[in-house]
Formats: structure tokens, C-alpha cells, sequence
């Protein structure tokens, strides 16, 4: 049997280690996953309120500039933007009237992409133009046609959507976020970080989903 000092260091060691671990950012990251899973918790589950928390949750861990979510219409099956983090109020007017048809996320669509993962593309503002009247829909429109000087290089117009996918493989909306405050595209490690969120935004749809229709037929 250990002596009683000894079980003393070990506990000690633990919660010490535990600490130290706690404050490093990958850890402090899983801070926004436990954010998110707790909407399951609440009384009523609002994926509105959840969506809003993913974007906040991107810019406030990531330094992302800004992050948008958008989700797949029931009325009329056209996918919109629903929230965001970090754009100014003129950009945002312009992007919530925009509406998209599920062809327009195929790498293959209108748009051009650079396929990342199953899940995420990104569209380089080279390959992707904007129209004159478009112009208002990114935060700095001044700094458009800007030189990409090195390939981590984020320019105003380049953007990452990763896919909220249902579990029969149904397109149910996406992330779409920009480059970070120090002017870098997304690391892999931003990547997968919004890939689990868009995981967890899809069950809380499918959840939500599932309880409307039970609450109806009753």
C-alpha cells in the first residue's frame, strides 16, 4: 500500500496536470464543443441559437475574420444564410438575400473549388470573381483583386464552406468562414473544428426535425 503522502502527490499531480492541460488552446477548443452539446440539454432545442454559437464559437477560438451559416429551406428547398459573426452590417444586408440551389455546393457546379474533405472546399477568389454588384457581400471591398503573395495567404473574396450533411448523406446547409485576423487561410486544424461542429448542428436538425413531427401527429 502506498504511504498517505504518497497518495497525496499522485491526486496533486493529477489536478495539476489537469490544469495545465485545460489552459492549452487545443483543449480550450473542446470548450466549444460542450457549448454546442449543450443545446440538447435545453428544455427546447433552438438551432438558430445554436448556429449563431458555432460562429462565434469559429471566430472567438480561430481568430477567424468572419463565419456564416446557412441552412437548407423547408418551404421552398433553397439554402440561405441564416447567421453570422464578424461581418459589417452593409456586407450581411446584401448576403442574407442571396439564395442557392444544393447544385451550387457540387465541386463541379458553378462555382469553382478546391475539394478539401468529404465535407469541405474552398473557393479561391482568383477562380471566383466577383460581380461589380456583388462587391458589397465581403467586409473590405477596397482590398479585392489584391496579389496573393504566398499560399497561405488569405485574400478578401477566398472562403472555406464545410457541409452540414444529414445521415442519409442529405445536404441541410453549411459553414462558410474567411480567412484569419492575421491574414492566413484556415489551418487543417480549423478544418476539422468546423467539421464537428457542422456534425453536431446536423443532429440537433435532425433531432429538432424528428420532435416537430412527433409533436404533430399527436
Amino acid at each position: 500500500m502506498p504511504e498517505a503522502s504518497d497518495v497525496e502527490s499522485v491526486k496533486r499531480k493529477m489536478r495539476f496536470d489537469y490544469i495545465k492541460v485545460k489552459n492549452e488552446a487545443d483543449s480550450r477548443a473542446l470548450e466549444g464543443f460542450s457549448s454546442l452539446l449543450s443545446f440538447f440539454q435545453r428544455p427546447q432545442l433552438s438551432v438558430r441559437d445554436m448556429i449563431q454559437e458555432t460562429t462565434a464559437y469559429l471566430q472567438r477560438q480561430f481568430k477567424v475574420r468572419w463565419a456564416m451559416v446557412g441552412l437548407r429551406s423547408a418551404s421552398d428547398g433553397l439554402f440561405r444564410y441564416e447567421v453570422h459573426t464578424g461581418m459589417r452590417p452593409e456586407a450581411w444586408a446584401r448576403q442574407k438575400t442571396k439564395t442557392y440551389h444544393e447544385s451550387d455546393f457540387d465541386v463541379r457546379g458553378s462555382y469553382k473549388a478546391g475539394e478539401i474533405s468529404k465535407l469541405t472546399r474552398v473557393y479561391l477568389e482568383e477562380e471566383n470573381p466577383l460581380f461589380v454588384e456583388d462587391e458589397q457581400v465581403v467586409n473590405r471591398p477596397v482590398l479585392l483583386r489584391v496579389k496573393r503573395k504566398t499560399v497561405d495567404e488569405a485574400l478578401e473574396a477566398d472562403f472555406v464552406d464545410t457541409l452540414i450533411v444529414g445521415s442519409h448523406d442529405e445536404l441541410l446547409g453549411w459553414i462558410e468562414y474567411g480567412g484569419t485576423v492575421a491574414g492566413k487561410l484556415p489551418d487543417p486544424m480549423v478544418i476539422r473544428h468546423a467539421e464537428v461542429a457542422a456534425s453536431i448542428i446536423a443532429a440537433a436538425i435532425t433531432t429538432h426535425d424528428r420532435l416537430a413531427a412527433s409533436s404533430q401527429a399527436v
